[in-house]
């Protein structure tokens, strides 16, 4: 049994022990979320937290130098893989862009026909107000119109003109040229009144000022050409427009556009008789490639292949004494100057490699 004594002996004990502990201050006993921030130095980085204690820094979740170099290693290998397909993909919608600009011509084409009994219109009307009626250089329409100051109207303003509200400017010349005409697969260049890329079938679009040559080799003076009719073409595959170089030294300034008319094609076919025509006696030879300009003409089916391929070129300067236009007609400026655009009679487009456009393409069965 505790005694009275044992009791005052414990009571004096706990008062001694109560005496030796001080009390915990209040601001000792809360600590804040902000005091542990302070004291441990806590970080975050893509999500995840890092302490940070004595002041030195814990490696963070970021990424390490080998690690960036492996993703820019695979970045830039998809990067080679993914250009080329690109790359063709960009060419083959600039080839579809050409194909429904030729599209558009036809139809312009069209309106014209069918608002002019069925013809065709000229390539190149010459205005000339010196021109004399009967002579072998007679120019059709001699009188003078201030909305047209052009020596030669070509027939992708007479197209333009069914489908723009306003060609000409007040001096009377082109500089509202429809922009059907202008393929997206060219040189870009500050162009002086209007750009135009495609050029015409010379025996389908005759011109007014040089004489004309029928099946049976007759000749026809300037004053008496006359417009083909669309319905007399044959066959219905043959090339009406296609795709043309651009001759740094043809009108207007030096612009950098197209021939409009195929004169030069095949060593000036326009001009040998009655060349060009599918049931002349030569009839057999035009199954092969043709020689793309007035110059080193050939019969020969390879070297007119070759020739086409040497000719593929947008022209520069020519040399003294010569014209560019008179080296090429043809351009395959798609992809990757590879490929052909042309508008055939029946309204279709069709595509030629380059050393395979033929002979037949540009041939008709009858003068219309």
């Amino acid at each position: 049994m505790r005694t009275v004594a044992d009791n005052e002996r414990s009571g004096v004990f706990s008062a001694k022990v109560s005496n030796q502990i001080s009390p915990i201050p209040t601001e000792a006993k809360v600590t804040t979320f902000e005091s542990d921030k302070a004291r441990f130095g806590q970080t975050e980085l893509m999500g995840r937290r890092s302490p940070v204690r004595e002041g030195r820094p814990v490696a963070s979740g970021g990424f390490t130098l080998v690690e960036l170099l492996v993703v820019i290693g695979i970045i830039s290998l998809l990067v080679s893989i993914l250009l080329p397909a690109l790359n063709k993909a960009r060419q083959q919608a600039n080839l579809i862009d050409c194909e429904s600009r030729l599209r558009q011509m036809g139809q312009a084409l069209n309106i014209y026909v069918s608002e002019n009994d069925g013809l065709l219109p000229y390539g190149d009307v010459r205005h000339d107000p010196t021109g004399i009626a009967g002579s072998p250089m007679f120019w059709e329409n001699n009188v003078s119109d201030p909305e047209n100051q052009e020596l030669s109207w070509y027939w992708t303003f007479t197209l333009s003109k069914e489908v723009q509200a306003k060609l000409t400017g007040p001096d009377g010349l082109v500089n509202n040229l429809s922009p059907m005409f202008h393929d997206v697969d060219t040189i870009d260049v500050d162009y002086v009144r209007y750009a135009n890329h495609y050029t015409c079938n010379p025996r389908i679009f005759p011109d007014n000022w040089e004489p004309q040559t029928l099946q049976d080799g007759t000749t026809i003076q300037p004053q008496f050409v006359t417009p083909r009719k669309l319905s007399n073409i044959k066959p219905s595959s043959v090339f009406l427009f296609w795709d043309a170089p651009q001759c740094i030294d043809w009108a207007p300034g030096n612009s950098n556009i197209a021939y409009e008319q195929a004169t030069e094609i095949d060593g000036n076919s326009l001009q040998l008789g009655s060349y060009l025509f599918l049931n002349s006696p030569n009839e057999a030879q035009y199954n092969r490639p043709v020689t793309p300009g007035g110059l080193n003409h050939s019969t020969v089916p390879s070297l007119c292949a070759k020739l086409q391929k040497i000719g593929n070129a947008d022209m520069p300067p020519p040399s003294p004494g010569s014209v560019s236009y008179f080296r090429s007609h043809l351009r395959f400026r798609h992809m990757n100057n590879t490929v052909l655009n042309a508008l055939c009679v029946d309204g279709h487009v069709e595509n030629r490699a380059v050393g395979t456009f033929m002979l037949l393409d540009i041939c008709i069965k009858a003068p219309g």
